[in-house]
């Protein structure tokens, strides 16, 4: 008889030496979660005990821990307004931050 064929991957990877490589990777970078232009401030999110790993500061959701390329780090500055104003919060004027789809003009409703 064949041996079957896993359907998962079998290779165990050390929390510890993924956390690590996570810090070196992001420290002193902003990130774009995705393919999204959108550039966000990092922060440290707690992950398991007292590891953890990269997080838009805005607190954006996104699927995955970042091993499969959901964040990507940048030298970019930050565009994210809520980001901006986390991290820059007495700065008067905010980068300008890309819309994330067009909103078409709409006629007022009278009373």
């Amino acid at each position: 008889m064949a041996e079957p064929v896993p359907l998962f991957s079998t290779a165990q990877v050390s929390p510890q030496r993924f956390a690590h490589a996570q810090h070196r990777l992001f420290t002193g970078h902003n990130l774009h979660i995705g393919t999204s232009n959108i550039v966000h401030a990092l922060d440290w999110m707690p992950w398991l005990g007292t590891l953890t790993l990269p997080g838009p500061a805005c607190r954006q959701g996104y699927a995955g821990t970042g091993a499969r390329g959901e964040l990507r780090p940048t030298r970019e500055p930050v565009t994210c307004l809520r980001c901006h104003h986390l991290h820059e919060p007495d700065e008067q004027s905010p980068p300008e931050q890309p819309a994330l789809f067009a909103v078409p003009n709409s006629p007022q409703r009278s009373r």
